[in-house]
């Protein structure tokens, strides 16, 4: 079970009560809404003491209330209303989010792998930011949920080619040599990409797109004559 603490706080002169919570954002980054969670950074202020514990439960935690007392979420406050599913999905992404860039890249690499779970633009962002990195469990693991998406992501793939970063182009050809191994994706949009990255200034990224368009070719020859 975890806990929430309430803190008793005085602004003003007028006595509210502060519960740690996260910020939930839009794709552009707008704060549209601030839910109560014990990692939270964010602070909601409530001008009594059972909003703030109603405002706890019905994000799923259980309460400490301002003398130390632990309340269970069953008993902090007279309501019976749950919290909804959506409001988990929320907790449980930004959560996540927040450890993407922990200085532990143990611990980076298993978010980067843990987010790949939720499938939106914003993900999907951070996964194509992460190809870049220097550190190789998060960069494989970066490379494995676009893979995951692979038909879905292959015009940002084509994209993310003309990057001024070697390491992101070359993790990039490693994303489609993985694709070749999916029945669904269109071959044909990556010939010509990686016919120009045959080219690259980097012979790391030369490299592995020769051996990477060979075999995209080889896969396109397969589907053409089915």
């Amino acid at each position: 079970m975890q806990y929430i603490a309430i803190k008793e706080v005085e602004i003003n002169g007028n006595i509210v009560y502060c519960v740690p919570a996260i910020s939930l954002k839009n794709k552009n980054q707008s704060v549209v809404q601030k839910i109560p969670h014990p990692m939270g950074t964010d602070v909601l202020e409530y001008s009594t003491l059972e909003q703030a514990q109603d405002a706890i439960k019905r994000s799923g935690f259980a309460c400490i209330m301002p003398n130390g007392k632990k309340v269970l979420a069953e008993t902090s406050v007279k309501t019976t209303s749950k919290p909804l599913q959506s409001s988990y999905g929320d907790i449980v992404f930004q959560t996540i989010k927040t450890k993407i860039n922990s200085n532990n890249s143990n611990v980076a690499a298993s978010a980067i792998l843990a987010i790949s779970e939720f499938p939106c633009d914003e993900t999907f962002e951070i996964l194509f930011d992460k190809l870049g990195e220097d550190n190789d469990l998060i960069r494989k693991n970066a490379i494995s949920g676009i893979c995951r998406y692979g038909k879905k992501l292959q015009n940002e793939l084509v994209e993310q080619l003309k990057s001024n970063n070697w390491v992101t182009r070359n993790s990039v050809i490693t994303c489609i040599k993985s694709l070749t191994q999916q029945d669904d994706i269109d071959a044909e949009k990556f010939i010509l990409p990686l016919v120009d990255a045959c080219s690259d200034q980097n012979p790391i990224v030369q490299s592995n797109a020769v051996t990477t368009l060979a075999e995209i070719y080889s896969v396109f020859q397969q589907k053409s004559k089915k």
